[in-house]
């Protein structure tokens, strides 16, 4: 996540003074605050997916360092959205990026499943769950790149309230926090 600072610039004071400088780079900080918060709910969701694993196996591995390779190339949507968060390119290049990233932690859990490499706690009805979970989020992000193509700032608000609005939805349901407390409590 700390790579994403490097898309805020210092600013140079111009005519207008630094003021001015920094107000010119406010989309960037939005940009980088919208980034920021969306892989650090990946990272939370990453860890509470790690603990249910009883093992791994090589195509496990190979899915998780795509995701860390999606994750590092974060700040490159962060930062075209930051130079033209009105752009519908920018927009869908960012939106696309966390899409990848769903997609990719959805086909972890179907990969786990598979390979069956879950710890004891994890019933059929979790992995459900788990599938529903990211496969709803991916739904939400094609859905607000579809309402980009017409209306980019909505697409991205789109976007911003998953991080508003997601964790409401979680509390409703929280059988994955509840089984990684417990199989935390037991280690």
């Amino acid at each position: 996540m700390t790579l994403l600072v490097l898309t805020l610039d210092t600013p140079r004071p111009g005519p207008r003074g630094l003021w001015a400088a920094l107000i010119d780079q406010l989309p960037q900080l939005v940009a980088f605050v919208l980034a920021f918060a969306l892989v650090a709910n990946l990272w939370w969701q990453h860890h509470k997916l790690v603990a249910l694993f009883a093992a791994l196996e090589p195509g496990m591995v190979g899915i998780n360092l795509v995701v860390l390779g999606a994750v590092a190339l974060v700040p490159f949507p962060t930062s075209l959205v930051g130079n033209a968060p009105t752009d519908r390119t920018a927009v869908l290049v960012f939106i696309a990026s966390f899409a990848l990233l769903t997609l990719l932690f959805l086909l972890l859990v179907l990969r786990t499943q598979r390979a069956r490499a879950w710890r004891d706690v994890v019933t059929q009805m979790h992995v459900y769950w788990m599938m529903g979970q990211w496969g709803s989020g991916l739904i939400v992000l094609l859905l607000a790149a579809l309402v980009t193509v017409w209306l980019p700032t909505v697409g991205l608000s789109i976007l911003a309230l998953t991080i508003v609005l997601g964790p409401f939805a979680a509390r409703r349901s929280t059988v994955s926090d509840r089984l990684t407390e417990r199989f935390l409590r037991e280690e």
